[in-house]
């Protein structure tokens, strides 16, 4: 944009809100994935504590409870990590975005770059949900089989 009217910079603007509108989303992800670890870390606090106490077929549940919630604390710390890159990804792209606007810098390949591995990142911080969910399931039927025999 050479020229620097309104209309050049509503344009602007209305291009830059939908990394916003995505910053805002991958934010609501992220509240709910750091939730899912602080129960984890809860989880495991509490198993410590009971492991203490407990022995023979209780220990070894708990004991395989454990190593559950360590292996899901860290699925969803690499979820977050993906999380803020994504939010990361976004930033740059409204930063890029004005950059072309206001500074000329051809950065037509750099916006597509950094929306592609703002997808990816994404992609991979769902799929370490999902895998914690697969996790959380199991650690479930550890817990409710002692009940059930």
């Amino acid at each position: 944009m050479d020229t620097f009217d309104i209309e050049s910079i509503s344009k602007l603007m209305q291009l830059s809100v939908s990394p916003a509108v995505l910053i805002s989303g991958v934010g609501l992800l992220l509240l709910s994935v750091t939730n899912r670890l602080g129960r984890a870390i809860d989880k495991s606090r509490s198993s410590v504590r009971e492991l203490a106490l407990a022995e023979g077929e209780r220990r070894e549940q708990l004991l395989d409870q454990l190593h559950i919630l360590l292996r899901r604390a860290g699925l969803l710390r690499t979820s977050v990590c993906l999380l803020v890159g994504s939010i990361f990804f976004s930033c740059l792209m409204i930063l890029l975005l004005f950059l072309k606007g206001f500074g000329g810098l051809h950065a037509e390949s750099a916006l597509i770059g950094s929306f592609l591995l703002n997808l990816l990142v994404l992609l991979g911080s769902v799929a370490f949900l999902l895998a914690d969910v697969f996790l959380s399931l199991k650690a479930l039927r550890i817990e409710v089989a002692r009940h059930l025999r």
